[in-house]
């Protein structure tokens, strides 16, 4: 098997190296996908472009089932280098478009506790939970869609703000926001 392998040519290496890179693709993307906003940017900001969406996972399964596809039809089915490759991209696609409706459409931002805090946070209401003081560090914690958040809290006036009031998000950087009573707001 390794010797029909590594005799059929370079387009086999070139559908293996597809798997394992999009198994490693797929772990990273699962491993980090709790790791937080770190690597988040906002790539179209400033360009005017206006970039789709592409899950990890749906990029990671267009990548196993392309390389999957192509060994199964150079390897088992002896198929020369253009049909492979048309029946690869093709599965791929296929494969990719499903994983990627089941990413829109099941596991939408509406129903997944991952969002961006920096856009949802700001301009909610939520509760001092420890004292802010007037130039310190503080908590605040408020309900979403996928259950309670807290997040550290500058005053955004530089007056302490007491535990158990409730206060407007201005902005967060990071998982800290920075806060201003409800009155004053």
């Amino acid at each position: 098997m390794v010797q029909e392998f590594l005799s059929s040519g370079t387009l086999n290496l070139v559908y293996a190296s597809v798997v394992f890179v999009s198994f490693i693709f797929a772990l990273f993307s699962l491993l980090g996908a709790e790791a937080g906003n770190g690597l988040d940017f906002d790539a179209d900001a400033d360009a005017g472009i206006d970039f789709i969406n592409i899950s990890p996972f749906a990029l990671a399964m267009f990548g196993a089932f392309f390389g999957l596809t192509g060994l199964v039809t150079r390897l088992w089915l002896d198929m020369d280098t253009i049909p492979s490759v048309l029946w690869s991209v093709s599965v791929g696609l296929v494969v990719g478009a499903v994983a990627q409706g089941l990413f829109v459409y099941v596991l939408s931002p509406t129903k997944s506790s991952h969002y961006s805090l920096s856009t949802d946070a700001a301009g909610r209401e939520a509760e001092v939970i420890i004292t802010v003081p007037g130039s310190g560090l503080g908590t605040i914690a408020f309900d979403n869609v996928s259950g309670r958040v807290t997040l550290g809290a500058r005053s955004a006036t530089g007056r302490q703000i007491k535990n158990g009031q409730f206060v407007r998000i201005e902005r967060v950087t990071g998982r800290v926001a920075v806060v201003r009573p409800l009155d004053e707001a």
